[in-house]
């Protein structure tokens, strides 16, 4: 994706500035509380062990490091997982993902994805949400966590399409794409591996919005999250600052 200082330039309307905006919000309802302090700081900590890096990773890799809406977004990417609500199919790419300005060299490298996956590097990526997209014609062999007994279980995403997100990317902003589309590809820094997820179902976020019942309370979190983000994307990040403010 683009550098900070490039993201910052691109302006205050863009989808990659309000979803971290509502994650931010989100962090500050979560420090205020007990739970949620813990909550934070639970994140915080797994993410300085090394043994999970490579999975972290895959959730997002934060321009600006793991601040408390990144740690927040982290913890409901960690929810839909545990909760058995999120299928994760992996595609070995066989190269590290170069950084942004090399996007020939990522597409040439992901152009060897395996047959019946495709990917297309977004040349131009000026202002935009994702680094491309990634397609796959059969479903994917993939795997789910089972909640009753914390085991990996087979299951299977139907042929379809999903945002493409390379190297470096805020958890909040996979968190966006899974509410708007219910999948995202990652090609995270430093992994050969091309990890697509979706919710289960593909609607599962957008379904909870409009009345679905949620698990827990981290998902109920998670829905006001894509509310807000829904909010800033029809009135603009000013009205959406505004009403976070009222909200407080």
């Amino acid at each position: 994706m683009l550098s900070v200082g490039q993201s910052t330039l691109r302006g205050m309307e863009s989808g990659r500035s309000i979803h971290r905006r509502a994650a931010d919000h989100m962090a500050e309802v979560w420090a205020e509380t007990a739970w949620g302090a813990r909550a934070l700081a639970g994140m915080y900590r797994w993410t300085r062990d090394e043994e999970w890096s490579a999975r972290i990773a895959v959730l997002g890799q934060p321009f600006t490091g793991w601040d408390m809406g990144q740690l927040f977004a982290l913890r409901c990417l960690a929810g839909l997982w545990m909760e058995g609500l999120l299928t994760i199919a992996e595609a070995k790419v066989g190269a590290k993902p170069k950084r942004d300005a090399e996007r020939q060299a990522n597409q040439s490298a992901l152009d060897r994805l395996p047959a019946g996956i495709s990917a297309t590097v977004d040349a131009d990526q000026r202002g935009a949400d994702d680094d491309g997209s990634v397609r796959w014609g059969t479903p994917l062999q993939g795997h789910f966590n089972d909640p009753d007994t914390c085991e990996s279980q087979p299951d299977t995403i139907a042929p379809g399409w999903a945002p493409l997100e390379i190297g470096n990317t805020d958890a909040s902003n996979v968190c966006f794409h899974l509410n708007l589309f219910g999948a995202v590809a990652r090609w995270p820094y430093g992994d050969e591996t091309l990890t697509i997820m979706q919710t289960r179902p593909g609607t599962l976020i957008q379904g909870w919005r409009f009345g679905d019942p949620t698990p827990d309370r981290v998902m109920d979190d998670l829905v006001e999250f894509s509310n807000w983000i829904a909010t800033g994307r029809m009135l603009g990040p000013k009205m959406m600052r505004v009403m976070m403010r009222g909200a407080d």
